[in-house]
């Protein structure tokens, strides 16, 4: 994640991944499967799980529908 931009916003961007990456299979599976297993360090994929619910979070509001889990 680029070091432009709102400090704050990309510090709750950080801290929505870190919680969804625990919470939700999808984002774990993600996490672990897609990020970690490439040898990413830890907090370089958790910028991409950051980066996947940024993406994730705009289509759900662009299209109006709902967040249903396919895991």
């Amino acid at each position: 994640m680029v070091k432009r931009g709102s400090t704050y916003l990309r510090w709750a961007v950080m801290q929505a991944a870190r919680l969804v990456s625990m919470r939700d299979a999808t984002f774990a599976a993600y996490m672990a499967k897609k990020k970690r297993s490439e040898g990413k360090h830890f907090n370089v994929a958790r910028s991409h799980v950051g980066k996947k619910l940024l993406r994730v979070i705009f289509y759900l509001l662009k299209n109006n529908t709902a967040f249903v889990s396919k895991i």
